[in-house]
């Protein structure tokens, strides 16, 4: 994974003017560091058995990156930028090492030297990246203008996506709503077919109620950045919560 030093001076140099500095820099700056202190965890199952694991840093599960990604508005919306900088911080963390590929031919590991020619780069940043390619891979500067590239837009999502505390509410509310209107049509459908076939309609609803009951709306992640509720993430146990 690339050093601290280089993964500060990406969040330095891919700092957009729309995103205050303060609070939420001093924390995207701390957490931008902190999965390699204090590890997040993933569920993984294999037959019928599952574990908690730490997350890999170098493929990170999309759901982790996106968790922090909701959990740095949540904060944001409630006022707290150092912890929306934090979990932004560690959404960060993983798009850097995930633009580091470890391996060359499939068999020769080149993670070490190509982070450690990262981290002798990154001075140069942004202007190493004029004309350059990025992407994921074992090229010290393709690698490190991925990283950029992926911070940068990032970072601009995150100013452009801001959702206040009443436009989170109204989104908890119709999640809500959404909730209730399926579970009334499961309902009514399997009153509708017991009246035909007494009993057979039980395991189709009970089925039903139970898939709703795991259901969230997409609504319940707006309300989550508008600071109106906090989900519990279901890919494991993240180092950092609401």
């Amino acid at each position: 994974m690339p050093s601290w030093r280089t993964h500060r001076a990406i969040v330095k140099a891919a700092w957009p003017p729309e995103l205050p500095r303060g609070e939420l820099l001093r924390g995207v700056l701390r957490g931008v560091v902190e999965p390699d202190i204090e590890a997040d965890l993933v569920t993984r199952c294999r037959k019928k058995r599952c574990r908690e694991a730490r997350a890999p840093h170098h493929d990170p599960p999309e759901a982790l990156v996106r968790w922090y990604y909701d959990l740095a508005h949540f904060f944001r919306a409630s006022g707290d930028m150092y912890s929306a900088g934090r979990a932004l911080g560690r959404a960060l963390h993983y798009l850097h090492d995930g633009a580091v590929k470890t391996k060359k031919w499939l068999l020769l590991n080149v993670h070490d030297d190509v982070e450690a020619q990262m981290d002798q780069l990154a001075s140069q940043l942004p202007h190493i990246c004029n004309g350059a390619k990025h992407r994921r891979s074992n090229n010290p500067v393709e690698a490190l203008c991925h990283a950029y590239a992926l911070t940068s837009a990032l970072l601009r999502q995150f100013a452009a996506d801001a959702i206040s505390p009443q436009v989170g509410a109204y989104y908890k509310a119709r999640g809500r709503r959404k909730k209730i209107y399926a579970t009334s049509a499961v309902v009514v459908a399997a009153v509708a077919t017991a009246v035909a076939m007494p009993y057979a309609a039980l395991v189709p609803a009970a089925v039903g109620l139970l898939a709703i009951s795991f259901w969230m709306p997409r609504d319940y992640v707006l309300a989550m950045r508008g600071g109106a509720m906090c989900l519990r993430p279901t890919w494991g146990r993240p180092a950092m919560t609401c």
